[in-house]
């Protein structure tokens, strides 16, 4: 893709995890400030993350955003003033039920996100996902499967580190073209339908929201933010990105410990603004 270092770039699409923010920390002042100073000159600011939106929602306030907020990797948007789904394409359950399967043939634990709950079969004490599923307020059942009685809205395996990456790889292999699977998360290998990535959804966002696909920005760090710099007009990577993610971006910003996100905002958003004194 060609790089465009030009203004004018109407709405902007930010990755939370490693992008944002870093893991335990809050908004920097610096990015709270581009942000805001984007949102006066009448940009539109968003969120795509593969959270769930209760893990969003404090971002969504630090910042003050108004737009929707894409979710799970693009299988949710919401509208942050209401809380109410404006968009939803879940897990075909059929298809949740053979990676679930899957899971279990292979020892590792699955979780199906159904609206704003996490179901688990597993919450146990000291395992390497337990401090993960205690965020997300897991609830721990009996049998997975029963709870499937329609398209989960997310679905995910946990592995340790070390094994994500490759897991993914394999479950792309088993699953694709059925499913989209991805990984946005140390611990996570995602699935959502195969129609539904952050690039697709960014792509339904931006019609709903009359902004042409060269007026798009969005700026990310791992796989599963790949289709949504593809889709944009403008990709830009952290400088902290995955090097599949670095190979594809159109630009490249400082990581996420130096404020990256302020920076793509500064160089390829702004406009000079009166109220700070620019010219």
């Amino acid at each position: 893709m060609g790089v465009r270092m030009r203004k004018g770039y109407r709405l902007v699409a930010i990755d939370v995890d490693g992008t944002l923010i870093e893991p335990g920390k809050p908004v920097s002042a610096a990015v709270r400030q581009a942000v805001a100073r984007a949102q006066r000159q009448g940009v539109i600011i968003t969120l795509a993350s593969g959270r769930m939106y209760p893990l969003l929602e404090r971002l969504v306030g630090d910042l003050g955003l108004r737009s929707p907020v894409i979710c799970y990797g693009g299988a949710l948007v919401v509208d942050p003033s209401t809380r109410g789904t404006i968009y939803r394409k879940g897990v075909p359950a059929a298809l949740a039920r053979d990676v679930i399967h899957e899971a279990r043939r292979r020892n590792l634990p699955a979780r199906v996100y159904v609206g704003e709950r996490v179901f688990v079969e597993r919450l146990v004490p000291g395992a390497f996902n337990y401090e993960s599923l205690l965020r997300v307020k897991a609830t721990e059942v009996k049998d997975l499967l029963g709870i499937l009685t329609d398209d989960p809205s997310h679905l995910a395996v946990d592995a340790p580190p070390d094994q994500t990456r490759r897991l993914v790889g394999e479950m792309r292999q088993m699953f694709s073209p059925g499913l989209h699977v991805t990984t946005g998360h140390p611990l996570l290998t995602e699935f959502s339908h195969p129609e539904v990535n952050k690039g697709s959804t960014l792509a339904w966002l931006a019609n709903a929201l009359h902004v042409p696909r060269e007026e798009t920005l969005a700026i990310g760090d791992d796989w599963n933010d790949v289709e949504m710099l593809h889709y944009a007009g403008l990709g830009v990577a952290v400088e902290n990105a995955h090097p599949d993610v670095l190979a594809i971006a159109d630009a490249v910003v400082p990581d996420v410990a130096d404020d990256g996100v302020a920076v793509a905002i500064e160089r390829f958003v702004l406009q000079p603004d009166a109220s700070s004194g620019e010219e």
